[in-house]
């Protein structure tokens, strides 16, 4: 790139963000499917030979280190806290047989997935937890059907922390105002797609996103793509966002595992009712989906 403008430069960068959001999209909603150079380097308008640098630069891992890990880290959601069989787990997660998913899960936590089953879930609905005096949270929710919700998102990787989050944040308004896509219809919401019990750190993954009423054009790290619709428990939590960890927990362990639900197979969401740019933590509202069954 040694001779280029700095806004060639800036274009070239962003036209490859958007090209990356479309694989990452994609493979996010199909771990079911086998997945294949010549598709993923087609949906990214890349070329073959260099598809697999690009893109591993992106995340910091092989392409195909990203993928097994998406699948190991669902399966192992699901072993914790769904009565989904083996079997059938291991089908979701785009493996043949149960002998394959058993292979690479061993590889990951030293435990077979019958094993990490016995040893996680076992204990989840025993155990007491317990919540910080300021913390209230009333873990009864309101079960209802919602609407499939178009979203302009940014994604980053890295530790759940308020410096990069926050950092997401001010980027995806940014964009957000300068294309008038912020109105009184506008919502937020919060997708992190890893459970911090069980993946790495460094690697989660999490997207800032907003509602958005008309069709936008993806530019650099700004995206596009849909939240599914469907039927999906509720829960409204007052209170710093710190204690996410905890309220999940409370939300697995203590409702879901001792409901007549379960899981469904798409993301779960926060949707923030209001912002800590003037809401002190204590007062912060935050609706957490699950997607159900």
């Amino acid at each position: 790139m040694k001779g280029l403008s700095v806004s060639k430069k800036v274009g070239m960068r962003d036209d490859y963000y958007v090209r990356i959001n479309k694989v990452l999209n994609h493979i996010q909603a199909n771990l079911e499917k086998q997945f294949y150079l010549s598709e993923l380097s087609a949906i990214g308008d890349f070329s073959q030979h260099h598809f697999h640098r690009v893109i591993s630069a992106y995340l910091g891992e092989p392409l195909g280190a990203y993928i097994k890990r998406l699948r190991i880290d669902k399966a192992a959601q699901l072993l914790r806290f769904s009565d989904t069989s083996i079997t059938e787990i291991s089908e979701m997660v785009g493996y043949d047989t149960l002998s394959s998913l058993s292979a690479v899960f061993r590889k990951r936590f030293s435990l077979s997935p019958t094993d990490y089953r016995k040893k996680y879930g076992a204990k989840k609905s025993s155990d007491i937890i317990q919540l910080p005096e300021k913390v209230n949270f009333d873990f009864s929710p309101i079960i209802k059907t919602i609407p499939t919700i178009k979203i302009a998102f940014l994604r980053i990787f890295g530790e759940y922390a308020p410096e990069p989050i926050g950092k997401a944040w001010d980027k995806l308004f940014t964009f957000a105002k300068s294309h008038y896509l912020i109105n009184d219809k506008t919502k937020m919401f919060g997708i992190s797609y890893d459970n911090p019990e069980i993946g790495e750190n460094e690697k989660h993954e999490y997207n800032a996103c907003i509602s958005i009423e008309k069709e936008i054009r993806p530019k650099g790290e700004i995206g596009t793509k849909e939240l599914k619709g469907g039927k999906y428990a509720v829960f409204t939590y007052r209170g710093s966002y710190d204690n996410f960890p905890l309220i999940y927990q409370l939300i697995f362990k203590e409702w879901l595992l001792k409901s007549e639900y379960e899981l469904r197979d798409n993301e779960i969401f926060d949707r923030y009712l209001n912002t800590p740019l003037d809401t002190e933590p204590d007062a912060l509202l935050t609706e957490i989906h699950l997607p159900l069954r």
